[in-house]
């Protein structure tokens, strides 16, 4: 008899089936193996209120839904790794428990309190459909960042794609074994580890040299199996400490010596696991926090050699800068001819006056005298000047070779590598200026240069025209340096009136439930007109100390609408940084140049993910 009054206790505290519980008959529902659900009820003996008791068991019961996620979803991921003979073995083993807020997002909840009994309960339940939904979209997502760390590795961009293999990486460990995908016919996992290894593998700091127009700068050659690097990010640690993170861009890498220190090899730590940005995406800031780093000792590269790192005499600046003079009417005009087979791309005449006008505003901007060369631009080309010296603090890593171009008489001096860096900022951004001649030979433009490997992808489409090749890429150069800039002007000069302007931007929402503080991430989708999207633009510029648009897998497509063959779609991974924001996202603008002296955007879509259904936005879902 006792055994049975016992059991009819427990049953009365635990029990998770039928209203004579007390608990409305409703629940029933999700009380089945379709959900994953916690059942709490508690007798109110504590003389608080009815809400406070079931607040309480609230929070009681979704701690019970984290623990069943958790047990549903724990892994252990083994790597092993091999010496060239195949005989030495090291195992890595992660046991990865992962419960994220986001996924928590999703757990529905009741509560009832029966006052006549004092008596509450609490429900939380998950479909484990809707966890399953969850798993697919993120195997998806895992995906989709090896599809970008492939593209940017053929691309030479190891930044991205270092970046997005360590986060698939750690991503597809938050999943159940049998989720967890597959890429390149292997499983991702693989897919990605050995991705890492063999690009930190194949990378190598080669020391040149202190910069001539810079002593405390240093300059690595950067290359992936001896080839330059288009970009880059490391860390340098001279004994006394590590730097923040710098940038390398097309295989020139820049380091800071401290003032009146004899150092004489530095340690570099290539960046990889980019856990800062992480804020741009809380599903994977938590992964990252659950499953802890994974170290790559092909990461570090030690002891690289920089004793010969003598500061230069100013006789061996001026000795540099002439033979950069000499050269420019012989070297560089091969050089453009040999990459620009098409008509309207000519030899630069007279190259040498230009790489003149170019040294002596580089002159002024290292002595930080920069009215002395304001003869040398038009009006609108100094205001450009001026706004990128106040985007950060300028340096010129160095002037040559220049790569100058004569397009149907247009002159540009590309690929003048230049560091910025702001305030308290702990990442430095290394940027290739381009500087425009207009034809009475003044500086009219000044952008941010695109990489080379984006720049020879629009160049080398055979069947496009020179005009419009020449004009997308100013485009683009235009628009990632207006926005970095914040140029409101030219970036609202660059839309129809009527354009199709839809936004995304990411959003991190806290709720309170049962006691329990949830933060996850959502995106608000806006589609705005071109007034109302340039008003919210330079409002948000306005809490912003600097913006940094970082491009790869570059698409341009030629496309056609009605009787219109001007138009192209341009389909970019973006990576935004800024001061008090970031997110990263697939970015398309259809671009109309009839006018090619004013291209204007009639469309531009933002996108955090592929589409499950279609893909990336584009010229197909016009």
């Amino acid at each position: 008899m006792r055994k049975l009054l016992a059991a009819a206790a427990l049953s009365v505290l635990f029990s998770v089936a039928g209203y004579s519980q007390g608990y409305p008959t409703e629940w029933d529902e999700y009380l089945t193996p379709k959900y994953y659900y916690s059942l709490k009820h508690e007798v109110n003996k504590a003389g608080g209120s009815g809400a406070e008791c079931v607040e309480a068991l609230l929070a009681a019961a979704r701690r019970d839904i984290a623990s069943q996620i958790k047990v549903n979803v724990q892994t252990v991921t083994q790597f092993k790794d091999h010496d060239v003979n195949g005989q030495a073995e090291t195992e890595y083993t992660s046991s990865v428990s992962f419960s994220s807020d986001v996924t928590l997002r999703f757990v529905e909840t009741r509560t009832y309190y029966d006052k006549r009994k004092k008596t509450g309960y609490a429900l939380a339940f998950l479909s484990k459909k809707d966890l399953q939904d969850i798993y697919d979209a993120r195997a998806g997502k895992v995906t989709s960042m090896l599809k970008v760390a492939e593209n940017a590795e053929a691309e030479r961009k190891f930044d991205v794609a270092l970046k997005y293999n360590y986060w698939a990486l750690l991503l597809n460990s938050t999943l159940p074994p049998a989720d967890q995908p597959e890429y390149g016919g292997e499983p991702a996992q693989w897919y990605s580890r050995s991705a890492i290894e063999r690009i930190l593998d194949g990378i190598k700091f080669t020391f040149t040299g202190r910069s001539p127009e810079d002593n405390l700068l240093g300059l690595f050659d950067v290359t992936f199996e001896g080839e330059p690097v288009t970009t880059l990010d490391y860390t340098v640690n001279d004994g006394l400490g590590e730097s923040g993170v710098l940038q390398a861009r097309d295989g020139v890498g820049p380091f800071e010596f401290r003032a009146n220190m004899d150092i004489r090899n530095v340690d570099v730590r290539v960046e990889y696991t980019y856990e800062d940005e992480s804020v741009s995406d809380p599903e994977m800031k938590l992964a990252l926090g659950e499953v802890g780093r994974i170290r790559f000792a092909d990461a570090y590269k030690t002891g690289i050699p920089v004793k010969d790192a003598v500061p230069k005499t100013k006789r061996q600046i001026k000795k540099a800068k002439e033979a950069i003079e000499a050269s420019a009417a012989n070297e560089l005009a091969r050089e453009v001819n040999s990459g620009f087979a098409h008509t309207k791309f000519s030899e630069v005449r007279d190259s040498a006056y230009y790489v003149r006008t170019i040294n002596r505003v580089l002159d002024g901007l290292i002595a930080k005298d920069y009215e002395s060369c304001v003869d040398l631009f038009s009006k609108e080309g100094f205001d450009t000047y001026t706004r990128l010296l106040n985007y950060g603090n300028a340096r010129v890593i160095k002037r040559g070779p220049v790569k100058l171009l004569n397009f149907d008489g247009n002159i540009y001096c590309r690929s003048i590598p230049m560091m910025f860096s702001f305030g308290n900022n702990y990442k430095s951004f290394m940027e290739n200026v381009v500087f425009s001649f207009n034809n009475d030979g003044l500086i009219n433009d000044v952008t941010f240069g695109l990489e080379s490997e984006s720049l020879q992808d629009i160049l080398s489409k055979t069947k496009w025209e020179d005009d419009a090749k020449m004009v997308l890429i100013n485009f683009l150069e235009g628009y990632k340096t207006a926005f970095a800039l914040m140029n409101i002007d030219h970036i609202s000069s660059i839309f129809s009136e009527d354009a199709l302007i839809i936004t995304g931007k990411r959003v991190v929402r806290t709720v309170i439930e049962g006691g329990i503080q949830l933060q996850g991430e959502a995106f608000e989708y806006n589609r705005q007109t071109k007034a109302q999207y340039i008003k919210n633009l330079e409002r948000s510029f306005r809490s912003k100390e600097y913006i940094n648009l970082k491009f790869s897998n570059v698409s341009v497509l030629k496309t056609t609408r009605g009787t219109n063959t001007n138009l192209y779609g341009i389909q970019v991974k973006q990576d935004y940084f800024s001061s008090n924001y970031g997110d990263s996202g697939y970015l398309y603008l259809l671009v109309d140049i009839s006018d090619q002296a004013r291209p204007l955007i009639h469309v531009r879509t933002w996108q955090p993910e592929p589409d499950p259904d279609f893909g990336i936005y584009g010229i197909n879902n016009l």
